[in-house]
């Protein structure tokens, strides 16, 4: 096959990019953290409660051995903006 441009393609090189910094964490353990700022006292049970689910699952959630289901992160984020008194706003799960 012919190219489709008279011009010639510049090489391919390869970029050193990092693999993490000391500094980043993980969406999990973010949302670990705001649960647990949210409900400082038994977090799993309450937020199990909001999402309709096992105690256990959520356990596994707060320490990272799973990863988050959208209800829970949505039930976070209903909190946040109820606590911020925003209105006017619902957040649902997907049907």
């Amino acid at each position: 096959m012919r190219a489709v441009s008279s011009v010639a393609l510049a090489p391919s090189i390869e970029s050193d990019r990092p693999s993490g910094r000391g500094t980043d964490q993980m969406v999990g353990n973010v949302l670990a953290d705001i649960a647990r700022t949210l409900w400082p006292k038994n977090t799993a049970p309450n937020l199990a409660a909001e999402i309709d689910c096992e105690v256990r699952s959520v356990e596994r959630y707060l320490e990272g051995s799973r990863d988050w289901s959208g209800d829970a992160v949505a039930a976070i984020v209903a909190e946040i903006l109820h606590r911020h008194s925003v209105r006017n706003l619902r957040v649902t799960a997907r049907k």
